[in-house]
Parts: structure tokens; sequence; C-alpha cells
């Protein structure tokens, strides 16, 4: 039974939190939900004539070409979704799958498990094939481009996204068999701490009755906040610019992996502003049940947060999002190839393929240099090193891989992405030769020191 379907119930101040998140501007509030649901109107129709042509795709080989770049990325921003193709070799594909047979067919005694999101996501990370992915030059190459997508304000906040930082993530291996179908629509990551303020200020436009403002791609205040949540166990704690997902072998031609909902500024802002609104004629087959009129700023008391729950991802339902209309807005991605990679905002709201398919395909976020960046990839070098999981995956069912033979190791990082792949691992202090700024040179320094704590012994007089 998905999230959304389960009877709620919601800790009481979470009304305390909704009335102090709209106290003082509710007519603001009221006139931008009109605006926004008349911005929906139009935008459903745009999708239902475009369908996944809406989302932009670019070829690994244009990367470098800034006018095609730009206009990429333009579509990126808009859409919250994209697609790289060719970013991997056909020849570097065929090895990495054949390892990646080999890491499963060796360790086949070890309870590797399996996500309670699908069979389908295997709970493995340190495979040769995945180590070397994530470290290699084409995929390097296009998390900086993609990165930049993130601009805000002055004053910038202190990160660079020149030096991504590798997160391991876990492994698609598809079945048709086996494939989790089921599952709502969601966002990813935990749900109720949306609307607290350590997240919640990253849309407080939102909340100001000015949802046209609210920009997905402003680093400043996501920076601060936690994505750490009540009892969620792989809640992401790092600062993910992107999520990925890099395609290595399909049994048909081309594959899409998942459907989305390609209106990120005004489906974010739906998200979190539904909550405070309900319809007056409550009967969804009703002619004006859609209506801005049919729907009223709702009692102040009332804590309840549609789709939302306790240590769950904010589940994302045609019955609790009507005017989202997703059954016409949640559309396939352009198909994949192998080599393609696939990208999307955080925010994005995803949903399984209408058919399940065999594939196999890797998680590759993609990840700027922050202080907690760095803190964390400090402690996920001593997980590679030992063979455990991840920081975010320890509470995992299934052994970890440290029996696994064949497990990846430091030699692998460097055979597949040199001195900048070592660079991404932490296995390498960061180069602060090729600068780019005084913020950016700082953002280094505390990087360095927070990866190689020991590395000014030599300053020391003797």
């Amino acid at each position: 039974m998905s999230q959304a379907s389960k009877p709620q119930r919601y800790p009481p101040y979470f009304a305390e939190i909704k009335q102090r998140l709209v106290e003082g501007h509710e007519e603001a509030i009221c006139k931008s939900w009109h605006r926004l649901l008349c911005r929906l109107r139009t935008e459903v129709d745009l999708l239902t004539r475009e369908g996944s042509n809406a989302i932009p795709t670019i070829s690994f080989d244009d990367i470098a070409n800034d006018c095609t770049t730009r206009k990429f990325v333009a579509g990126l921003k808009q859409r919250g979704v994209g697609v790289v193709r060719n970013v991997v070799a056909g020849e570097v594909l065929s090895t990495w799958m054949r390892e990646t047979e080999q890491y499963f067919a060796h360790s086949r005694n070890e309870a590797i498990g399996t996500s309670v999101c699908g069979p389908q996501l295997q709970n493995v990370f340190w495979s040769p094939a995945q180590t070397r992915a994530r470290v290699s030059p084409g995929v390097l190459a296009v998390q900086q481009a993609i990165m930049r997508a993130w601009t805000g304000p002055k004053p910038k906040p202190p990160l660079t996204t020149n030096f991504p930082v590798v997160y391991a993530d876990r492994l698609h291996r598809g079945d048709a068999t086996t494939a989790t179908l089921h599952q709502t629509a969601h966002i990813d990551g935990p749900s109720l701490e949306r609307w607290e303020q350590h997240i919640g200020s990253s849309y407080a436009h939102v909340w100001s009755g000015d949802w046209e403002r609210y920009d997905p791609w402003d680093p400043q205040k996501r920076l601060a906040a936690t994505s750490e949540s009540r009892g969620y166990d792989t809640a992401c704690t790092v600062f993910r610019m992107f999520q990925g997902l890099l395609c290595l072998e399909t049994k048909a031609s081309e594959v899409a992996f998942f459907r989305f909902c390609p209106l990120l500024q005004a489906a974010t802002a739906y998200v979190l502003l539904r909550p405070f609104f309900s319809p007056v004629v409550a009967t969804p087959s009703s002619s004006d049940f859609l209506s801005a009129e049919n729907w009223i700023l709702a009692p102040a008391a009332c804590a309840e947060l549609p789709g939302a729950g306790q240590a769950a991802r904010q589940e994302v339902t045609h019955a609790l999002h009507p005017h989202l209309q997703l059954s016409q807005t949640l559309i396939p991605h352009p198909p994949l190839r192998p080599g393609d990679y696939l990208i999307w905002h955080p925010d994005a709201i995803i949903a399984p393929p209408d058919a399940a398919s065999n594939a196999t395909a890797m998680f590759l976020p993609a990840c700027p240099l922050t202080h907690g960046n760095a803190l964390y990839l400090a402690r996920q070098r001593k997980t590679f090193l030992l063979g455990h999981r991840g920081p975010d995956f320890a509470k995992l069912d299934g052994r970890d891989e440290r029996a696994h033979m064949g497990r990846a190791g430091v030699q692998d990082v460097c055979d597949a992405g040199g001195e900048a792949g070592l660079r991404a691992m932490g296995f390498m202090p960061l180069d602060e030769d090729d600068i780019a700024s005084a913020i950016e040179a700082d953002v280094v320094d505390m990087a360095n020191n927070v990866l190689f704590p020991d590395r000014h012994d030599f300053d020391v007089e003797n």
C-alpha cells in the first residue's frame, strides 16, 4: 500500500507550522494560488501536445559547445529533467556490464539485498563498474557542465561546481518479472520536512504569495538546509544538485526507466501550497471541481499535508493533487540507449514507467564541492576502503561488500579517472593552482583541510 493511500495522523504542531507560514499574507497566498492554477492549465495543454519532446536532450560531443550547452541548460532549468547522449562509449559499457555480471556471480553466496522501493534496485555500491563510472572523464565533465545550471543572486554561496564530489548510490537491474510498477509518483527525499523551517526556508517566495519568484536553482538556502528526516533510512544528507542514471544495457533498442512531471517550478509550488487549500465542492466529477473559485483557504487548525508522511517520500497522486492532471503530465523521458545519462532535479516529480523492461543502469548523482559534502566524502572514503555501504545507506538490509570477490579499490579509481577521479573520491588533494574565484579558493582549501588534515605538517619548523 502506498503512503498516500494510508490514513495519516499528522502531529498537531503541523497546524501551527502551516499557520505560521501564511499568517499575515493570506490574501497574497490566495491570489498566488489562482495564478498558479492558471499557469498549470497552460502547461498541461503544452505537455499534452509535446509529450517526451518537452524534455531536452544533448549529445556529449556538444557539451563543449557553449551555444548548444546554454540552450540545453535553459531547457533543463525549465523542465527539471534532461538527457545527455553517448556519455560512455560502447566498448567501455560492454566491459562494465561484463564486470557487473561477474561481480554478482562471484558474490552469489552473499546477501546483497534489494531496496524496499523495488527488487530492481540492488543494494550494491562498490562494484568495479560502478566505481569506474563515477570517476570516468565523460561523467565528471557532464556533471561540471550541468551543475552550472544552479545559479542564484549574490552573494554567491560557498561552493564550487568545478570539482564534482562522488556520491556512491545503488545499481538498477531491471527485470520485467520483478519490476515494481505499483509505486505512485513521488518526490525523492523526506516529505514532512518541506514545510519546516530548516528546509521550508528554501521556498520562502512560495509561502509569501509570490511563487513566480521561487527559483528551484538557487543554491543559497539549500546549502544550509539538511535533508535528514525522522526515520527515513536512505535520506540523502549531501547537497545533491542532480540525481542521475547512466544506462548500461537494455534488452530492447531503447528504454524508459521513469516518467516525470516536467513542470518543476509550478509543480513544486503546487505541492507546497496544496495543503493550504480545500475544495468547496469535493466531487472530482464536477465540471467546476478544478476551477480556482472552487478552492478556498483551508482552516488554520488543519494539520493535514496531502501525500506527506512520517519517514516517507512526498507522494503525488491524482486524488490529492488533481490540478497537476498526472494522467497527462507524467510523461516518459526520451528513450535511453546504452551510454546515455538521464539527469533530474531533486524536487522533480518522478514515477515508474508504464511498462517494465529489462535494463541495467547506475545511479550517478551530481554533487558540488561544499563543506558538508566534503565531510560526507571523508566518511564515504572510509566505507569504500572497508567495503561498507556509504553513510546514507548504512541501515539497509543485507550484508555489506567486505567479502565480495572483485570489489573495487583505489587502483580502479586511478585507472578509470586519473587524478580528477582520485580527487572526486577524496584520495588526492584538490588542485589549488587552477582556481576561478576567491570563493572557490576558500572552498577548495576548506575541503583539502577536511580530507587531508595532516597535509600541512611539513610546514612545522623543526
